[in-house]
Protein backbone atom coordinates (compact mmCIF):
# COMPACT_ATOMS: atom_id res chain seq x y z
CA UNK A 1 0.00 0.00 0.00
CA UNK A 2 2.59 2.93 1.00
CA UNK A 3 4.42 1.74 -2.43
CA UNK A 4 1.40 2.33 -4.58
CA UNK A 5 1.14 5.58 -2.60
CA UNK A 6 4.32 6.83 -3.11
CA UNK A 7 4.19 6.34 -6.60
CA UNK A 8 0.85 8.45 -6.82
CA UNK A 9 2.50 10.92 -4.62
CA UNK A 10 5.58 11.23 -6.77
CA UNK A 11 4.07 10.85 -9.89
CA UNK A 12 1.12 10.80 -11.13
CA UNK A 13 -0.33 13.34 -8.92
CA UNK A 14 1.58 16.36 -10.27
CA UNK A 15 0.39 15.55 -14.04
CA UNK A 16 -2.43 17.01 -15.61
CA UNK A 17 -3.12 14.66 -17.76
CA UNK A 18 -2.23 10.90 -18.29
CA UNK A 19 1.61 9.96 -19.54
CA UNK A 20 1.82 9.83 -23.34
CA UNK A 21 4.92 9.62 -25.69
CA UNK A 22 7.14 12.30 -26.15
CA UNK A 23 5.58 15.03 -28.28
CA UNK A 24 7.13 15.90 -31.65
CA UNK A 25 9.03 19.04 -32.28
CA UNK A 26 6.63 21.55 -33.51
CA UNK A 27 5.37 23.69 -30.90
CA UNK A 28 3.75 26.82 -30.67
CA UNK A 29 3.88 29.59 -28.44
CA UNK A 30 1.72 32.91 -26.96
CA UNK A 31 1.85 35.28 -23.97
CA UNK A 32 -1.57 35.21 -22.61
CA UNK A 33 -2.53 38.55 -24.23
CA UNK A 34 -2.19 36.84 -27.23
CA UNK A 35 2.03 37.52 -28.79
CA UNK A 36 3.24 34.61 -30.56
CA UNK A 37 6.80 34.24 -29.27
CA UNK A 38 9.92 32.17 -30.83
CA UNK A 39 11.55 30.01 -28.45
CA UNK A 40 14.53 32.22 -28.33
CA UNK A 41 12.19 35.53 -27.28
CA UNK A 42 11.10 33.27 -24.20
CA UNK A 43 13.92 34.70 -21.88
CA UNK A 44 13.68 38.14 -22.85
CA UNK A 45 9.43 38.32 -22.26
CA UNK A 46 10.64 36.64 -18.53
CA UNK A 47 12.63 39.35 -17.86
CA UNK A 48 10.37 41.49 -15.33
CA UNK A 49 9.65 38.33 -13.17
CA UNK A 50 11.39 37.62 -10.36
CA UNK A 51 10.28 33.34 -10.15
CA UNK A 52 9.66 31.90 -12.98
CA UNK A 53 7.33 28.71 -12.90
CA UNK A 54 7.66 25.90 -15.75
CA UNK A 55 4.66 23.58 -14.94
CA UNK A 56 5.61 20.62 -17.52
CA UNK A 57 4.52 16.93 -18.51
CA UNK A 58 7.17 14.98 -16.87
CA UNK A 59 7.78 12.31 -19.86
CA UNK A 60 8.34 15.21 -23.08
CA UNK A 61 11.51 15.38 -23.85
CA UNK A 62 10.18 18.50 -25.98
CA UNK A 63 9.18 20.36 -22.27
CA UNK A 64 12.31 19.15 -20.77
CA UNK A 65 14.23 20.56 -24.33
CA UNK A 66 12.78 23.97 -24.00
CA UNK A 67 13.22 24.14 -20.31
CA UNK A 68 16.91 23.49 -20.78
CA UNK A 69 16.66 26.23 -23.41
CA UNK A 70 15.31 28.50 -20.96
CA UNK A 71 17.72 27.93 -18.49
CA UNK A 72 20.59 28.91 -20.34
CA UNK A 73 18.46 31.98 -22.44
CA UNK A 74 17.60 33.38 -18.96
CA UNK A 75 21.63 32.94 -17.24
CA UNK A 76 23.11 34.78 -19.93
CA UNK A 77 20.58 37.72 -19.63
CA UNK A 78 20.89 37.42 -15.39
CA UNK A 79 23.96 35.15 -13.91
CA UNK A 80 22.16 35.77 -10.78
CA UNK A 81 19.72 32.84 -11.08
CA UNK A 82 18.90 29.86 -8.70
CA UNK A 83 17.21 26.44 -10.32
CA UNK A 84 14.27 25.57 -8.08
CA UNK A 85 12.77 21.67 -8.47
CA UNK A 86 9.80 19.47 -7.47
CA UNK A 87 11.97 16.32 -8.50
CA UNK A 88 14.12 16.72 -5.07
CA UNK A 89 13.16 16.67 -1.79
CA UNK A 90 13.88 19.02 1.41
CA UNK A 91 15.98 16.27 2.86
CA UNK A 92 18.84 15.57 0.17
CA UNK A 93 19.23 19.27 0.07
CA UNK A 94 23.13 18.80 1.72
CA UNK A 95 23.83 15.80 -0.64
CA UNK A 96 22.71 18.27 -3.82
CA UNK A 97 24.61 21.19 -2.56
CA UNK A 98 27.63 18.53 -1.35
CA UNK A 99 27.29 17.21 -5.29
CA UNK A 100 27.10 21.13 -7.07
CA UNK A 101 30.56 21.96 -4.81
CA UNK A 102 32.32 18.70 -5.83
CA UNK A 103 31.96 17.12 -2.57
CA UNK A 104 30.12 13.74 -3.75
CA UNK A 105 30.44 12.21 -7.20
CA UNK A 106 27.77 11.98 -9.11
CA UNK A 107 27.20 8.15 -8.55
CA UNK A 108 27.62 8.80 -4.69
CA UNK A 109 24.76 12.16 -5.14
CA UNK A 110 22.60 9.69 -7.31
CA UNK A 111 23.07 7.32 -5.03
CA UNK A 112 21.61 9.34 -2.05
CA UNK A 113 19.30 11.36 -3.57
CA UNK A 114 16.32 9.64 -5.02
CA UNK A 115 16.28 10.63 -8.11
CA UNK A 116 13.48 10.12 -10.58
CA UNK A 117 13.48 7.32 -12.85
CA UNK A 118 13.75 9.81 -15.92
CA UNK A 119 16.38 12.25 -14.62
CA UNK A 120 19.26 11.32 -16.34
CA UNK A 121 17.37 12.10 -19.63
CA UNK A 122 15.11 14.73 -18.48
CA UNK A 123 17.20 16.80 -15.03
CA UNK A 124 20.29 15.90 -15.32
CA UNK A 125 20.98 18.42 -17.93
CA UNK A 126 19.33 21.41 -15.99
CA UNK A 127 21.44 20.20 -12.73
CA UNK A 128 25.09 19.67 -14.93
CA UNK A 129 23.97 23.55 -16.21
CA UNK A 130 23.77 24.90 -12.60
CA UNK A 131 27.00 22.65 -11.32
CA UNK A 132 29.12 24.16 -14.39
CA UNK A 133 28.04 28.25 -13.46
CA UNK A 134 28.10 27.65 -9.78
CA UNK A 135 24.09 28.16 -9.51
CA UNK A 136 22.02 27.19 -6.09
CA UNK A 137 19.71 24.36 -6.85
CA UNK A 138 16.87 24.06 -3.99
CA UNK A 139 15.52 20.56 -3.59
CA UNK A 140 11.79 21.97 -2.66
CA UNK A 141 9.50 19.59 -2.30
CA UNK A 142 8.34 17.79 0.68
CA UNK A 143 9.95 14.29 1.52
CA UNK A 144 7.89 11.47 -0.12
CA UNK A 145 7.64 9.49 3.17
CA UNK A 146 5.72 12.58 4.87
CA UNK A 147 3.38 12.76 1.98
CA UNK A 148 3.11 9.08 1.63
CA UNK A 149 2.00 9.25 5.43
CA UNK A 150 -0.23 12.32 5.26
CA UNK A 151 -2.32 10.77 2.12
CA UNK A 152 -2.37 7.17 4.14
CA UNK A 153 -3.43 8.95 7.35
CA UNK A 154 -5.07 12.24 6.74
CA UNK A 155 -2.63 13.42 9.33
CA UNK A 156 0.68 14.75 10.22
CA UNK A 157 0.62 13.41 13.63
CA UNK A 158 3.69 10.51 13.88
CA UNK A 159 4.92 12.22 10.67
CA UNK A 160 8.33 11.21 12.41
CA UNK A 161 10.60 13.45 14.58
CA UNK A 162 13.05 13.28 11.36
CA UNK A 163 10.72 14.21 9.29
CA UNK A 164 9.24 16.97 10.95
CA UNK A 165 12.11 19.27 10.00
CA UNK A 166 11.22 19.34 6.42
CA UNK A 167 7.66 20.17 6.55
CA UNK A 168 6.17 24.09 5.80
CA UNK A 169 5.57 26.17 9.04
CA UNK A 170 2.27 26.78 6.99
CA UNK A 171 0.21 24.19 5.87
CA UNK A 172 -3.58 24.53 3.99
CA UNK A 173 -5.91 22.78 1.83
CA UNK A 174 -8.29 24.77 0.96
CA UNK A 175 -12.38 24.32 -1.06
CA UNK A 176 -12.22 26.22 -4.14
CA UNK A 177 -10.99 25.70 -7.83
CA UNK A 178 -8.05 23.73 -7.39
CA UNK A 179 -9.62 21.40 -5.54
CA UNK A 180 -12.45 21.24 -7.49
CA UNK A 181 -9.84 20.26 -10.34
CA UNK A 182 -7.98 18.05 -8.36
CA UNK A 183 -11.54 15.73 -7.37
CA UNK A 184 -12.55 16.25 -11.06
CA UNK A 185 -8.74 14.46 -12.23
CA UNK A 186 -8.74 12.32 -9.72
CA UNK A 187 -12.81 11.23 -10.24
CA UNK A 188 -12.21 11.19 -13.80
CA UNK A 189 -10.62 7.37 -13.90
CA UNK A 190 -7.69 7.82 -15.04
CA UNK A 191 -5.92 7.75 -11.76
CA UNK A 192 -5.99 4.25 -9.17
CA UNK A 193 -7.30 6.32 -6.33
CA UNK A 194 -10.74 5.23 -4.48
CA UNK A 195 -13.14 7.89 -3.72
CA UNK A 196 -12.92 7.67 0.17
CA UNK A 197 -9.47 8.57 -0.25
CA UNK A 198 -9.78 11.72 -2.50
CA UNK A 199 -10.12 13.86 0.62
CA UNK A 200 -6.50 12.58 1.92
CA UNK A 201 -4.64 12.53 -0.94
CA UNK A 202 -5.73 16.30 -1.77
CA UNK A 203 -4.06 17.10 1.22
CA UNK A 204 -1.05 15.87 0.69
CA UNK A 205 -1.30 17.31 -2.79
CA UNK A 206 -1.45 21.10 -0.77
CA UNK A 207 1.41 19.46 1.25
CA UNK A 208 3.46 19.59 -1.33
CA UNK A 209 2.40 22.98 -2.66
CA UNK A 210 2.95 24.68 0.41
CA UNK A 211 6.53 23.12 0.47
CA UNK A 212 7.56 24.03 -2.71
CA UNK A 213 6.23 27.55 -2.49
CA UNK A 214 8.03 27.93 1.19
CA UNK A 215 11.31 26.76 -0.37
CA UNK A 216 10.68 29.22 -2.86
CA UNK A 217 9.91 32.04 -0.37
CA UNK A 218 12.72 31.36 1.76
CA UNK A 219 15.58 31.00 -0.76
CA UNK A 220 14.48 34.95 -2.03
CA UNK A 221 14.07 36.36 1.26
CA UNK A 222 17.60 34.93 1.93
CA UNK A 223 18.83 36.04 -1.76
CA UNK A 224 16.66 38.95 -3.05
CA UNK A 225 18.87 40.08 -5.78
CA UNK A 226 18.17 36.29 -7.18
CA UNK A 227 16.26 35.26 -9.94
CA UNK A 228 14.80 32.12 -9.51
CA UNK A 229 13.45 29.54 -12.07
CA UNK A 230 10.97 26.86 -10.74
CA UNK A 231 10.13 23.06 -12.31
CA UNK A 232 7.73 21.45 -11.68
CA UNK A 233 4.10 19.97 -12.77
CA UNK A 234 1.87 21.28 -14.52
CA UNK A 235 -1.23 20.80 -12.52
CA UNK A 236 0.86 22.27 -9.58
CA UNK A 237 0.66 25.63 -11.43
CA UNK A 238 -1.74 25.64 -13.94
CA UNK A 239 -4.60 28.94 -13.83
CA UNK A 240 -1.72 30.23 -11.03
CA UNK A 241 -3.22 27.93 -8.24
CA UNK A 242 -1.42 25.52 -6.20
CA UNK A 243 2.31 26.48 -5.64
CA UNK A 244 1.45 30.10 -7.90
CA UNK A 245 -0.67 30.67 -5.44
CA UNK A 246 0.56 29.94 -2.15
CA UNK A 247 3.71 31.29 -3.06
CA UNK A 248 1.86 34.94 -3.49
CA UNK A 249 0.56 34.01 -0.06
CA UNK A 250 3.77 33.65 1.28
CA UNK A 251 5.19 36.63 -0.81
CA UNK A 252 2.48 38.60 -2.61
CA UNK A 253 4.87 41.68 -3.91
CA UNK A 254 7.10 38.75 -6.06
CA UNK A 255 6.64 39.08 -10.03
CA UNK A 256 5.74 35.39 -10.70
CA UNK A 257 5.21 34.20 -14.42
CA UNK A 258 3.54 30.67 -14.89
CA UNK A 259 4.89 28.90 -17.95
CA UNK A 260 1.60 26.41 -19.05
CA UNK A 261 1.64 23.37 -21.72
CA UNK A 262 -1.52 22.28 -23.94
CA UNK A 263 -0.77 19.18 -26.38
CA UNK A 264 -2.66 19.90 -29.26
CA UNK A 265 -3.90 17.96 -32.26
CA UNK A 266 -1.70 20.31 -34.65
CA UNK A 267 0.60 23.16 -33.15
CA UNK A 268 0.84 24.35 -36.97
CA UNK A 269 -2.83 24.87 -37.36
CA UNK A 270 -3.19 27.58 -34.31
CA UNK A 271 -3.65 30.46 -35.74
CA UNK A 272 -3.95 32.79 -32.12
CA UNK A 273 -4.49 31.75 -28.83
CA UNK A 274 -7.71 30.08 -28.07
CA UNK A 275 -9.19 32.65 -26.02
CA UNK A 276 -10.01 29.62 -23.66
CA UNK A 277 -6.12 29.05 -22.40
CA UNK A 278 -5.97 32.64 -21.76
CA UNK A 279 -5.72 31.91 -17.68
CA UNK A 280 -4.19 28.95 -17.86
CA UNK A 281 -0.46 30.62 -17.54
CA UNK A 282 1.58 33.91 -18.46
CA UNK A 283 3.45 31.87 -21.75
CA UNK A 284 1.32 28.88 -22.93
CA UNK A 285 3.19 26.79 -24.75
CA UNK A 286 1.17 24.24 -27.65
CA UNK A 287 2.65 21.02 -28.37
CA UNK A 288 1.95 17.95 -30.77
CA UNK A 289 0.88 14.60 -29.33
CA UNK A 290 1.37 11.51 -31.62
CA UNK A 291 -0.59 9.11 -31.59
CA UNK A 292 -3.77 10.94 -29.79
CA UNK A 293 -5.96 13.89 -30.15
CA UNK A 294 -5.44 16.62 -28.65
CA UNK A 295 -7.00 20.17 -28.43
CA UNK A 296 -7.96 21.88 -31.44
Amino acid sequence: MRGMLNVILTVILVMAIPAAAAAGPDVRIYTAAGRELERGQLAEVLDPYEVIIFGEYHDNDVLHQLEYGLLQNVFARDNKLAVSLEMFERDVQGQLDSYLAGRLTEVEFLDKSRPWKNYRQAYRPLVEFAKAQALPVLAANIPRQAAAHYAQTGSLAGVGAELEMYLPQLHSAPDGEYRRRFMALMGSGQMPVRAENLDRYYKAQCLKDDTMAESIADFLRQRPDYKLIHYQGDFHSRQRLGVVEKLQMLRPELKVAVITPVYTENPADLANLPPRYRNAGDIIIFLQQPGQQGEK
